[in-house]
This record gives C-alpha cells, structure tokens and sequence, in this order.
C-alpha cells in the first residue's frame, strides 16, 4: 500500500520531471525483479502490455519548444494519429483537428493547417503540450505558457 508521501512524490516524478506513470511503474516492476521478488499476476500483464505498445504511443509530451512540437505533431501525423489544436486566437479556441503542419527554418516560421483550410502559426515564445486523450484516442495540442528568455542588458559603462 502506497504511503500518503510516496503518492504525493510519483505526482512530482511524473508533472516536474516529465516521467510517466507508465515509466514510473515498470521502473518498481524492474527493481523487485532485480530484488528477485516474485511478481503479482497485474505486474506480470503489465510487462505483457508494455512490451507490446510503443514507447511513443499514449503519452503526453510537456513543455515543447516550437521546433520540438513540430518534430512531435510531423510525426504523429505520419503515423496517422488525430491531433485536435486546440491553441486559442482572438476569437477564441480552434478545436480543429490538424492536418499538416510547415516548419520554414530559413524565416523562423512554423504554420499548423487544420481542416477548413484555417492557419495558425506557433510561436518561439510559447512552450506547448500534447496531451493524449485515452477515451478519445487522439491528442490535444495546448499552449502551456509563454515565456521570456532574459537578456542582459549593459548600461554602457564599462569597468
């Protein structure tokens, strides 16, 4: 049974340092293996499962650059996943599944297409999830929070 400050800990591992509970699972699996304890019925299945998906599949990615999410929605697409942006313009949420997604490096630009032809440029100050919708079988493309690289600045004298 799992003490109040062990669950309180896992909720740490997997929200500061981007483990899931997927891996934080199969690494105390892995250490009573290593201990030589016998495994529960529900461990065994788990391994069963884990061995048979993907590492990428059913997993939330936090806090991407823009290049990152590029990388990350590029390949979800090719691999015939939904992804729903649901990033907000003036006029509110898109809640459009995406389409395509174009990364010009030469002029910084990085455009997502979503059906009815609507266009949405990410941008190098926000840091972005992709949330994985279980029930729903898709992903969530979200604006975490924009953020402000410091920039020294100099007052001119010199010493």
């Amino acid at each position: 049974m799992l003490t109040e400050n062990m669950k309180i800990k896992k909720i740490i591992k997997y929200y500061l340092l981007g483990e899931s509970l997927r891996e934080i699972e199969l690494n105390r699996i892995l250490d009573k293996i290593g201990k030589k304890k016998k495994l529960s019925e529900r461990e065994r299945n788990f391994l069963d499962l884990y061995q048979s998906t993907r590492e990428d599949e059913m997993k939330d990615f936090m806090l991407l650059s823009k290049n990152a999410t590029y990388a990350k929605i590029k390949d979800l697409l090719e691999n015939n996943k939904k992804i729903i942006c649901n990033l907000e313009d003036k006029n509110g949420r898109f809640g459009l599944i995406i389409t395509n997604i174009d990364n010009k490096f030469d002029d910084e630009s990085c455009i997502i297409s979503m059906k009815g032809d609507e266009k949405h440029p990410l941008e190098d100050r926000y840091l972005y999830n992709i949330i994985y919708n279980t029930k729903k079988d898709e992903y969530s493309l979200e604006s975490q929070d924009e953020y402000f690289e410091k920039i020294e600045a100099n007052n001119g004298e010199d010493n």
